[in-house]
Parts: structure tokens; sequence; C-alpha cells
């Protein structure tokens, strides 16, 4: 993950010892010198592997090898004890000093404690790749179909944030050419192709804009989809939690979208692209930014800019109403900062502008736990 180098190297030290055999899912194998019982599984099918990384942030088993990415680890038959972990143990404190979520007064901060009780967190740090995403890395990342020729065009991107909402960009449901987002397509990396799919697409049942959104200007750039029904979760599909902080995070944050390989034909990148971007701040992001027709009053209280420190161009082309997330907390899991509203796209050293996610609190919550 992006906040544990030292873990990196404490992992990579142990898949070169570990990596010891070499097998499929199902077959016979040794987790450790020591425990010569196991069996290859999936890295998500092995609790006794998940519980060592909760505990302290790797585990010490035997990888048989991948598929599609994903790590097959050798999960001993019988139940190893992970270490007590004074990481896990120690108050939920995150970078800015917030208390644990679910303690306050906030519905967001209620239900995403429901999500971090329930689930697990990523598993990237087990997960090979480069600027491509990994299956469960992401789960709550979501792409809208727009049905222009009788299939669907993916325009933009989104965030599930309940088993029935999505979170957005104004800009994404109220467009110049009046055509809106039909589908969500979810649970997925690879983006596939614009037939319908049973296993990953929801139709969209309702469009809410923003109520102070117009579409000439920049602000109150969000909007929510009510999907036509709930979706089950699963390991690679589950909502991201809401960022309830007004202050800037200080750590690293990510973005990600099927991107764009072409900066003159819509020709995408089938697999999700990530790239890790940092908080400007408002003075050098009104420099890149100045004050134009759409952006009249310059960058607002509502809005988070963010860019990549290296200045590295086309790492990824961001989707618009995708997510600027971080990992906020000590407890694993990602928080939604910011709705990608406008910019030059991943990677580029012009910072992006997003919509400040913790300003709309009010707002989504009384749509989305309206009971």
């Amino acid at each position: 993950m992006l906040h544990h180098g030292y873990d990196h190297i404490v992992l990579c030290c142990l898949v070169l010892f570990k990596v010891i055999i070499a097998g499929e899912v199902g077959e016979e194998c040794a987790p450790t010198e020591e425990i010569s019982r196991g069996t290859c599984k999936l890295l998500t099918d092995c609790k006794n592997a998940i519980s060592f990384i909760q505990a302290i942030d790797f585990h010490p088993f035997s990888r048989c090898g991948f598929i599609d990415k994903v790590e097959i680890v050798c999960c001993p038959h019988k139940y190893i004890q992970p270490p007590t972990s004074t990481k896990r143990r120690r108050p939920n404190t995150g970078a800015m000093g917030q208390e644990k979520y679910g303690s306050g007064d906030r519905i967001a901060d209620r239900e995403c404690q429901k999500i971090v009780d329930s689930t697990l967190p990523s598993l990237e740090s087990h997960i090979t790749g480069g600027t491509n995403a990994s299956l469960g890395e992401f789960t709550h990342m979501v792409t809208l179909g727009y049905n222009i020729t009788g299939v669907y065009e993916f325009r933009c991107g989104g965030s599930l944030i309940s088993d029935s909402y999505v979170l957005t960009a104004a800009h994404c449901v109220d467009t110049l050419d009046s055509i809106k987002p039909a589908i969500a397509r979810m649970g997925v990396i690879y983006l596939g192709d614009g037939e319908w799919n049973n296993d990953s697409d929801v139709r969209i049942q309702q469009i809410i804009k923003h109520p102070h959104h117009v579409r000439r200007l920049k602000y109150n750039d969000i909007a929510l989809l009510k999907l036509e029904q709930s979706v089950v979760f699963t390991p690679s599909l589950n909502p991201i939690c809401l960022y309830t902080k007004n202050e800037d995070p200080s750590v690293p944050l990510i973005i990600t979208g099927w991107g764009r390989t072409n900066t003159t034909r819509n020709v995408r990148n089938p697999y999700l692209q990530k790239a890790t971007v940092v908080v400007v701040s408002k003075s050098k992001c009104e420099e890149a930014h100045p004050s134009w027709r759409k952006l009249p009053q310059g960058i607002s209280d509502e809005q988070i800019c963010a860019g990549d420190p290296k200045g590295l161009r086309d790492t990824c082309q961001g989707d618009s109403g995708g997510p600027l997330m971080g990992l906020t907390t000590n407890d694993g899991f990602l928080r939604l900062v910011g709705v990608t509203s406008y910019g030059r796209g991943c990677g580029s050293p012009v910072p992006g502008v997003y919509t400040r996610v913790s300003r709309y609190l009010d707002w989504i919550e009384s749509v989305v736990w309206s009971n």
C-alpha cells in the first residue's frame, strides 16, 4: 500500500524466500518450512492469510502462483494464530488526527463503520501490477454506459457509496447532447464491450443532480444515481467510505479510470488504470486554473485540487465523475475525498480539479440514507 514502504521491502524479501512451490488452485502444498500440509487457494479465499494481513500487513505462507494477477497462496489446513498487532489495536486516528469513523454523529461515518466492520481492506500489497489496477483493489469503481448507437458507450466514471447509489459528476448527467447514462458497470477491472452484461451491469433508475449545479459553470459538479436494484456485495464489489473532514488530506491520493490511450481518438485502455497524486494548495491551483467564464469566482471551497508530484504525463486519462481517494485513516480502507470534475487527467503536471465530497455530505445523506 502507498503508506507502507518498509512493509513492501519486508514483503519482497518474504516473496523471495517463500516462493518455494508452484501449483494451481486445489493442489496440495507446504505453507511454510515448518507446516507441511496446505492447499493452494486464491488469497481472497484463504481466511488464515487474510487474518495475518489484517494483523501485520503480510502473510508468511508460500505462494503457489497467480490467476489474473491475484496471488494463489498455500493456505494451511490448520488455522495458525497471527501475532498480536499493536498497529491494529491502537486508537483509529488518521493522518489528520480524526477520531474513529462511526463514533461521530454523521450518518456517513456510521455507514462507513458498517463497511469497515463487515468487509476486508484491499489486498493490493499482495497483488502485482504497475499502473493497471487489480481485481478487488477498487471495489467501488463504476463506469457509466450511455446508449448512443444501440450499444453502450462508456464516458464517465463513478463510485458506489451504498447498495443502491453511485456518486458521480453532474456534468456526466447534464450533457450538451442530452444523452444520460443508462447503466452502471461495476465489480470489474476489464471494461469489456458495449453489450449488456448480466454479471456486471445495473440499470440506472433515477438521476439526482445537485440542485445548485448550472451547466455553464464548474461549481457543484456532483450528482447521485439511484440503481434500479440493490447490488449484492462481493470481494470485488463493495462501496467506498466517504471522507467527512473538510481539511485537506496530507496522505497521497489515488485516481482511477479506464483511461484513454490516444488524446485525439476515443480509444480507451480496457483495463482500469490508477495513478497517485497529492493535494495542491488553492493558490497554486488557481495559478494553473485562472478564472474564466466557467469558473468566475476561481477555485471555491467546495473544490479540491490534486496533481502528480513528479509531473509525469499520460499515466492515465481519468474518467470524469470518478474517485479521488486515499488511505486517510489507518484501518486500511480508502475514503472518497473528491469527484473528478475537470483537468488534464491522471498524471498531468497540471493539477486536476475535484468536487470536495465533505462539503456535500448533508445533501448526500439526505438522499442516500433518508430513512
